[in-house]
């Protein structure tokens, strides 16, 4: 596929007690669930993140951000700045139950549009979206400016926003978009795995 898998891991995991995409269900972690999926979609996997020697023997190429400690939109511009593609598909470190046919629907419906951003509860997922290399200057200028704001950003640009009614063919929605982002959230997803 003609884009490349992106995958966030930047932040601090001020919620858990450890890193949250080292978080265990069923015996593997969350991101090493996440990479598997990837690895089957995507050519070119990388990780994003501001601590990489935690990082380097997992396989995706490991990036620091080209604007670092500047949140998730820093973490965007790095993903599509070191993209071989004009194309990524972005999703945070803590999202276990993607459904990758969803994935490539989102990549298929990119055309002509800066990004494709799923919005679930009335709330825009920009950490489970895909980014075109057109977004780049307003993401510099967003880094440059302090206009950190992520739902700002996206509502800036030229988006194709995708919501429930269209992403329920692929699965139980709120499942797809659980985050795993609290020992809460871990206990539920080791019981939706069923372990």
């Amino acid at each position: 596929m003609q884009a490349s898998g992106v995958i966030l891991s930047g932040g601090r995991s001020s919620r858990m007690t450890f890193n949250k995409a080292f978080a265990d269900i069923c015996g593997r972690s969350v991101l090493d669930i996440i990479i598997k999926k990837f690895e089957k979609v995507f050519d070119e996997l990388m990780i994003i993140t501001n601590e990489p020697e935690l990082y380097h023997d997992l396989g995706p190429v490991v990036y620091s951000d080209v604007y670092p400690h500047m949140g998730p939109m820093a973490g965007i511009h790095s993903g599509l700045y070191y993209s071989r593609y004009e194309t990524i598909f972005l999703l945070g470190c803590d999202m276990p139950f993607i459904n990758m046919e969803l994935a490539a629907y989102m990549l298929e419906n990119r055309v002509g549009y800066d990004c494709v951003v799923p919005v679930i509860n009335n709330k825009l997922q920009p950490l489970s979206a895909v980014y075109n290399s057109s977004c780049l200057p307003a993401l510099v200028d967003g880094l440059e400016n302090n206009k950190l704001k992520l739902t700002r950003f996206v509502e800036s640009l030229n988006t194709r926003y995708m919501y429930e009614t269209e992403m329920r063919y692929f699965g139980d929605v709120q499942t797809m978009f659980f985050n795993v982002n609290d020992l809460a959230a871990l206990k539920r997803a080791r019981e939706m795995s069923g372990g």
